[in-house]
C-alpha cells in the first residue's frame, strides 16, 4: 500500500480545482451531512477524531511529499496540474500545517438527517483550493458513522423486545449483539474504523483491532469491549464425527466457569444438542457460567426455535414476571450466521411470538454489520455551502432536478430547539445566537482542539 501522503490523497479530478475556481476567490466553506432519504431516520456522527489524528495533525506537507505529488500528479494528468506553488506555500509559511478550521457535532450523538454534521473552511486566502480538497479523506467518516448508526438502531430494536419479554432488559442490551465482521471486511483499517462504529453502542467483538483504535484514538486506559471462549468448525471436527461429544467434553473440563460458546453444526444440531444434554447435563449445570449453543447454518428462524425447544426438553425453562419462557441460566442460544439487522429483528419477533423472552438469545453480525454498507446508506455529501472573493462572502449551493440533492446555503449551525430536537440554520450577525450551536470546532491550523473520550462518546449515544 502506498505511503499516505496528503498531497496526493485526493481524487484525481480534484488536483486541478485550484485552477477552477474564481481567480479572486479567498475562502471555501464546506459541509457535510446525511441526506434524506437514508437508510435510517438518524445518524450517530462518529470516526472524525481517528481520521484527524491519523492523517491531518501536526506537519502533514513535507518537501518529499510535494516532489513525489509533483512527478507523479503531472504524469497522471498533465505538465502543471500539480498545485505546487501553494502546497509550497504551506509548507514553508505555514510550517507544513493545514490552514483549516473544522467544526463537527459531538461524536456518538445521534442527529436526525437532513442537519449539518461537520464544516471546514481555509484560514488562509491561499488555500482557499484545500477545503474541498480535503473531502475525500474526510469523507471516510461515513464508514464508522454508518456503522455506528447501524448499531444504535439495532440496539433500539433489540431493547424494544427485551423491554417487552424480559425483566432485566439492561442487564442484556450490551452485549446482545457481537461484532464478527473483522475478516469479512475490505482491509484491516476498514476493520479498525468500522469495527470501532459498532462498539459506540456495544461491548461485545471479536474485532480486537477496534477495541485497540478507541483506546489508541479515543483516550480509552481499559479495553472498551469483550469476547469470550468460542469454537470454531475445525476444533468440533478435529476428531471427525465420531469424536465431537469427545472434543465437548475436553472443553467442559478446560472451561469449567464463564460463558463458553460451542459451535453445533458441524455434523447435526439437532443430535448435538441431545447427545449434550444426555452425556454432560449434570456438568453443564454444575458449570459456574453459560454454554452457549451455536447453530451455524440453516434457515435462521426455523432453526432457532428448534434450538429453542430442544433446550427447553433438555434444561426447562421457568416464565418470568411478563408471561415469557427463559432458559435455564446455564444455557442460551447465539446466532451469527449469514445476517443482517432486519434477520435480527426477525428471528426475535418469531422467538418473542413462540413465548420465549428476548434474553434467550444473543447475535453476532460479520458483514452484515460492517460490510454490506456504503456511503449512500446514509446518504451522505459534502458540499460547499459560502465562499469569498475579494473580501465578498457569497451563498453557494446547488438545486438539481432532483430536488432531493439540493444542497444548503451559507455558514450553517445546529441548534437545539425548544422542544429538544435539532435544526440547521445559517448564521445570521443580526440575530446572535452564540452558545447555542453544537458544531464544536475539533481541528484549527494543524492542531486537534477536541480530544474526546470514548465513554463520552458513548454517552453521547445513550442521550
Amino acid at each position: 500500500m502506498p505511503k499516505f501522503n496528503i498531497c496526493t490523497a485526493s481524487d484525481s479530478y480534484k488536483f486541478q480545482h485550484w485552477n477552477m475556481y474564481p481567480n479572486d476567490t479567498e475562502k471555501v466553506y464546506s459541509y457535510f451531512e446525511s441526506r434524506k432519504g437514508a437508510d435510517y431516520p438518524s445518524t450517530v456522527f462518529f470516526g472524525l477524531q481517528y481520521l484527524l489524528k491519523e492523517y491531518f495533525t501536526g506537519k502533514v506537507v513535507t518537501e518529499q511529499g510535494i516532489v513525489t505529488g509533483r512527478d507523479r500528479i503531472n504524469a497522471h494528468l498533465s505538465p502543471g496540474a500539480f498545485n505546487e506553488k501553494a502546497w509550497r506555500h504551506i509548507l514553508n509559511n505555514r510550517g507544513g500545517k493545514l490552514p483549516l478550521t473544522i467544526k463537527a457535532v459531538p461524536e456518538g450523538l445521534a442527529v436526525p438527517t437532513n442537519n449539518v454534521l461537520m464544516t471546514v473552511e481555509n484560514n488562509d486566502p491561499q488555500s482557499y483550493w484545500l477545503t474541498n480538497y480535503v473531502e475525500t479523506i474526510l469523507t471516510h467518516v461515513w464508514s464508522p458513522s454508518t456503522v455506528a448508526t447501524a448499531s444504535y438502531h439495532a440496539k433500539q430494536m433489540m431493547m424494544k423486545f427485551l423491554v417487552d419479554t424480559s425483566d432485566n432488559p439492561e442487564e442484556a442490551i450490551n452485549f446482545m449483539l457481537h461484532d464478527f465482521g473483522f475478516r469479512g471486511t475490505s482491509s484491516f483499517e476498514s476493520a479498525c474504523s468500522a469495527g470501532a462504529g459498532h462498539l459506540v453502542n456495544f461491548m461485545g467483538t471479536d474485532t480486537f483491532p477496534a477495541v485497540e483504535l478507541t483506546m489508541d484514538y479515543y483516550n480509552s486506559k481499559e479495553v472498551t469491549a469483550y469476547s469470550v471462549p468460542a469454537t470454531e468448525h475445525s476444533i468440533m471436527t478435529a476428531r471427525g464425527r465420531d469424536g465431537e461429544m469427545e472434543i465437548m467434553g475436553q472443553l467442559l473440563d478446560d472451561y469449567p466457569t464463564g460463558i463458553l460458546s460451542v459451535v453445533i453444526d458441524s455434523y447435526d444440531y439437532r443430535e448435538f444438542i441431545k447427545e449434550t444434554t444426555r452425556r454432560f447435563k449434570d456438568k453443564i449445570l454444575a458449570r459456574d457460567g453459560k454454554l452457549v449453543f451455536r447453530p451455524d447454518s440453516g434457515m435462521p428462524n426455523e432453526v432457532t426455535m428448534e434450538v429453542a425447544e430442544l433446550l427447553e426438553e433438555g434444561f426447562g425453562t421457568t416464565v418470568n414476571s411478563k408471561g415469557y419462557k427463559i432458559f435455564n441460566p446455564k444455557v442460551g442460544i447465539l446466532w451469527g450466521d449469514g445476517i443482517d439487522i432486519g434477520g435480527a429483528r426477525s428471528i426475535l419477533f418469531t422467538l418473542t411470538t413462540r413465548g420465549y423472552a428476548a434474553s434467550n438469545i444473543v447475535f453476532g453480525m460479520g458483514g452484515g454489520l460492517l460490510q454490506k454498507i456504503n456511503r449512500d446508506t446514509q446518504n451522505f455529501a459534502f458540499k460547499s455551502s459560502y465562499q469569498e472573493r475579494s473580501g465578498v462572502g457569497y451563498d453557494i449551493f446547488k438545486q438539481p432536478l432532483d430536488i432531493s440533492k439540493t444542497s444548503k446555503k451559507g455558514k450553517l449551525m445546529l441548534i437545539l430547539t425548544e422542544d429538544g430536537g435539532y435544526k440547521t440554520v445559517k448564521q445570521d450577525i443580526d440575530v446572535p445566537q452564540e452558545g447555542f450551536d453544537l458544531l464544536e470546532t475539533v481541528f484549527e491550523n494543524g492542531e486537534l482542539i477536541r480530544d474526546m473520550d470514548f465513554s463520552t462518546v458513548r454517552s453521547n449515544a445513550n442521550k
